[in-house]
């Protein structure tokens, strides 16, 4: 077990603390197997370990690397607390687990088990237990754990599905560790190769394909090409292909075949087809655009328009979003969803890493792609997945961003004059010549007109009309004093941002509830939505949809809140329901929440609910908030800590 990132820095270590003299860069190459850059690479990684406890690997002129210790004492408690804990490193059952799966995929003969016993440090019933669950884990591979009397345990099966356990039971996908270089694991793994020769060939001869712009999917290419090399030099090769190789364009094909020939000649191995077939199969995966469309494809980019469409227009149907002429989010989005249907023609779904920090830190835009891709993917013979679901949510999420950069929303305004469209013409042209940046003057009526006029959607009134009173603000301006009168918009436009409505105002003691003692979740969301029935403000279906939506994936966004929502926007009236359940409520998957809030929200306020989930995603980061409403589940208390937000 490395008492280090990963074996060769062990090895490379004791190397210089047992060797008096200075060793040139040749005799460590040839020592490691390793390229110059790869020593150099690795001998950076050491120092920055060793900076913190008293000693440095300095390159002497002429002569070659030494070990320097300028504090003895500090160097060698280290290196004993480091050998130590080597015996102590695998301190939880996964760590344990974890390491056993990796020696089995990375011994190149079977193990016995008083091997596993040493290195685990671990009794044989526990080891047994250990095996169970990594069989388990292996099952969805068609992969098994045998155990050959007097010979020892190793895995068996395909070698394509050996590489697809590796790569996702035990290649973390971190996203911070994983895309700015090789983690620990795959260092680990990749111990017989070369790295940095590979990604320098891979640089250098698939430039370009453009590679880079995606850090995540570049890196997934990167990470099986060494995987591949690492498992062939190891003698692990692939004899066959389970999946659907398939055929490059000509361009990709040509670079591929030059990158083929430099990896032989580099690496001093054969790459056999069957190995250069899984190095396409891979690349195809995670760069689509690459691949020749199967003819019963060919309509791709026709069938990703209209799914596009068919999502933008029905956020827009079911929100206040209007991003049917967004083109960067448009072509965006086209370009993803083509590369997905390729994908699904290979077979090949991929997962997210990022899916729940998605669901976390954007769940209205998941939300969005969640409400409508499930039907759009069956009107179009296709399955989005929830990690892929994720992918097109980052889309609507710089979507949501670039809004939000925007000027900040118009307001919708009714203009009212009796005295003939003309007039109602000079005054509105009069209105928007100063405000025309602040509001957006959507109809000109007649005092008769507006009496028939639905205001739902409406911010304020401007009038040249005395009006008694109007369920929502308004302004008089006389047409005598018509331009003295519009200047008093100003005054009116603070008064009325001043008392306009807050994410505060959402929440109403009426709507706010304390769940102590046992409580199931349906019985919760039940009481939730009658209550709001009971006011008016949510329809007699509301229930009903909340639980249609949690059907589909159910709405905690960690382990500690909940946001349950409708399948639709069927509020009459905007409220944020609350729930503080101090002994938690089972949300399913074995998750508690402490804090639901229920949405209750017509489509429309529903431009604004950005707002309310920035509100609880700081919340989600208050554990003193958090901590002070469970002591004080009241309303009064409750609304106290969120203003502190």
């Amino acid at each position: 077990m490395s008492k280090l990132s990963y074996q060769r820095l062990d090895e490379l270590l004791e190397h210089f603390i047992q060797q008096p003299n200075p060793t040139p860069m040749k005799e460590l190459t040839a020592a490691f197997a390793v390229s110059d850059r790869t020593i150099r690479t690795d001998i950076t990684n050491l120092n920055d370990t060793l900076k913190n406890v008293g000693a440095v690997v300095s390159l002497i002129r002429g002569k070659g690397y030494l070990l320097a210790v300028n504090n003895q004492a500090v160097f060698e408690e280290w290196w004993k607390e480091s050998t130590d804990s080597v015996e102590t490193s695998l301190a939880s059952t996964e760590e344990r687990q974890h390491y056993l799966l990796f020696t089995l995929f990375k011994a190149t003969e079977p193990l016995n088990l008083d091997a596993f016993l040493d290195q685990l440090y671990v009794s044989k019933n526990t080891f047994y237990s250990y095996l169970k669950t990594i069989r388990d884990q292996l099952l969805p591979y068609g992969l098994k754990i045998v155990n050959r009397p007097n010979i020892g345990f190793e895995v068996v099966g395909n070698e394509f599905a050996k590489r697809q356990a590796i790569s996702d039971l035990l290649i973390g996908k971190d996203l911070q560790e994983y895309l700015i270089g090789f983690t620990e694991t795959e260092l680990a793994l990749f111990d017989n190769i070369d790295l940095s020769l590979l990604q320098e060939l891979e640089l250098t001869y698939l430039t370009p394909l453009d590679l880079l712009e995606s850090d995540y999917y570049h890196k997934n290419i990167l990470s099986h090409f060494a995987l591949a090399l690492s498992r062939l030099i190891d003698g692990k090769s692939i004899s066959e292909m389970p999946v659907k190789i398939p055929q490059l364009k000509k361009n990709a094909q040509q670079l591929m075949q030059q990158f083929f020939t430099k990896l032989e000649e580099s690496f001093e191995s054969q790459l056999p087809q069957e190995e250069q077939d899984y190095l396409i199969y891979y690349l195809s995966v995670n760069a689509p655009r690459f691949v020749v469309s199967d003819p019963a494809i060919i309509q791709s980019e026709s069938i990703a328009d209209e799914i596009v469409e068919d999502l933008l227009q029905g956020i827009k149907h079911t929100s206040n979003y209007d991003w049917t002429q967004d083109a960067i989010l448009i072509k965006d989005l086209t370009s993803h969803i083509e590369g997905f249907i390729h994908m699904n023609s290979l077979d090949a779904g991929h997962s997210n890493p990022l899916l729940e920090t998605i669901k976390q830190s954007f769940p209205l835009a998941y939300d969005l792609c969640l409400t409508h891709l499930e039907s759009i993917g069956t009107a179009h013979g296709l399955y989005f997945s929830e990690d892929e679901m994720g992918y097109i949510a980052l889309h609507i999420a710089g979507a949501l961003e670039r809004s939000s950069m925007l000027e900040n929303r118009k307001y919708k305004v009714i203009l009212v004059c009796g005295t003939g469209r003309a007039m109602s013409r000079i005054i509105e042209a009069k209105i928007n010549k100063r405000y025309q940046d602040k509001f957006e003057i959507v109809e000109r009526l007649s005092y008769v007109e507006l009496q028939q006029q639905p205001l739902a959607t409406i911010d304020f009134v401007i009038t040249t009309i005395p009006l008694d009173q109007l369920e929502i603000p308004f302004i008089y301006i006389r047409m005598g004093q018509l331009d003295k009168d519009i200047e008093k918009i100003d005054q009116f436009l603070t008064a009325f941002e001043t008392h306009a409505s807050t994410v505060m105002d959402l929440f109403q003691e009426d709507a706010f509830h304390l769940f102590e003692g046992v409580v199931t979740k349906e019985a919760l969301l039940k009481t939730m939505c009658a209550s709001l029935e009971e006011k008016g403000l949510v329809p007699a279906e509301f229930y009903a949809s909340i639980l249609a939506r949690e059907a589909i994936s159910q709405t905690n966004i960690n382990q500690l809140i909940a946001i349950p929502h409708p399948m639709s926007l069927l509020a009459n009236h905007s409220r944020l329901s609350v729930a503080i359940v101090p002994d938690g409520v089972d949300w399913g998957n074995q998750e508690t929440v402490q804090f639901v809030f229920l949405f209750a929200i017509t489509k429309e306020d529903y431009e604004d609910t950005g707002d309310i989930y920035s509100l609880l995603l700081d919340f989600m980061e208050r554990t003193d908030l958090q901590q002070a409403i469970l002591s004080n589940p009241s309303f009064e208390g409750f609304l106290a800590q969120f203003k502190e937000l």
